[in-house]
């Protein structure tokens, strides 16, 4: 029997050559079909897919269930955020939309950036959240200075009814990450990403025992497991394998609501079984 879960960070990038990449190393199909008949087998109830490539062409499509940010990672200067305000408002319009997304690192701009002001307002405005890419990055051309989690204490402080999602929990650098979410109860992470590629979870938290120790004391460090959420970054991992590590890092008691629930609180979704798929 599998873990049901909802899936809080993943990607449909549309046969883009990298994504590409990324599905045939883990022998998965780039499709959005693939992603769902598969996954949904395996306990997927719904999520939220990260958006990439042209604003305006993001979020459509979506099964019952299924959620997006509006992704920003291909806006660069704040000529370009000025000109498209009106087109992430309208997103943010839609129920479907849950937030907006910044790949600082990918974009040569840290998430505090004045240019992102407005943004931030529109956020706001509509009761959406901010999802940011921390740490790690997959493209050798990306500056690590702008990926660094500590960048997110400055909006969380600034915009203390702002919630924030920092994505892949700042990986590496876990105890900075963790010491921004101790400074501010507006910041949740998504667990994603934290592996990539094929692996068998019983051998790797074997094999990792220092990597997997030093993720549990960090996030025991906060002490609240619900500001923890599920996702997996797909197409980078197979996501019926990433629940199974995800769920060693908590106590059996916590897995149920890291994997399922506490995504519907930091992007304020409405949780309905009925329009969950494969939920019942």
């Amino acid at each position: 029997m599998y873990k049901k879960y909802f899936d809080a960070h993943f990607h449909w990038f549309d046969h883009f050559a990298f994504s590409d990449r990324l599905s045939s190393n883990i022998g998965d199909l780039d499709t959005k079909e693939y992603f769902l008949e598969t996954y949904g087998r395996y306990g997927m109830t719904g999520g939220i897919m990260m958006g990439n490539g042209e604003i305006e062409k993001q979020g459509d499509s979506l099964p019952d269930g299924f959620y997006y940010c509006v992704g920003l990672d291909q806006i660069a200067c704040t000529d370009d955020i000025r000109e498209a305000l009106p087109a992430i408002e309208k997103h943010l319009q839609r129920e479907k939309c849950v937030g907006v997304k910044l790949y600082p690192g990918y974009v040569p701009l840290y998430p505090h950036d004045e240019c992102y002001v407005e943004v931030l307002e529109l956020l706001l405005k509509y009761n959406k959240t901010l999802a940011v890419h921390t740490g790690m990055l997959a493209a050798l051309s990306g500056k690590l200075k702008y990926a660094h989690p500590i960048h997110l204490d400055d909006i969380a402080v600034d915009y203390p009814e702002l919630r924030i999602v920092m994505c892949h929990f700042g990986n590496p650098f876990l105890a900075e990450a963790a010491a921004v979410m101790e400074h501010n109860r507006n910041v949740y992470a998504d667990l994603s990403g934290l592996l990539e590629g094929l692996f068998v979870t019983e051998h790797f938290v074997k094999t990792e025992e220092l990597y997997i120790s030093n993720l549990k004391t960090w996030i025991r460090y906060i002490g609240e497991p619900e500001r923890f959420l599920f996702g997996t970054d797909w197409p980078a991992v197979k996501c019926d394998e990433y629940v199974k590590f995800i769920a060693s890092l908590f106590d059996e008691k916590e897995i149920e609501q890291v994997l399922r629930y506490n995504a519907y609180q930091a992007y304020n979704i409405k949780y309905d079984t009925r329009t969950c798929v494969n939920d019942q």
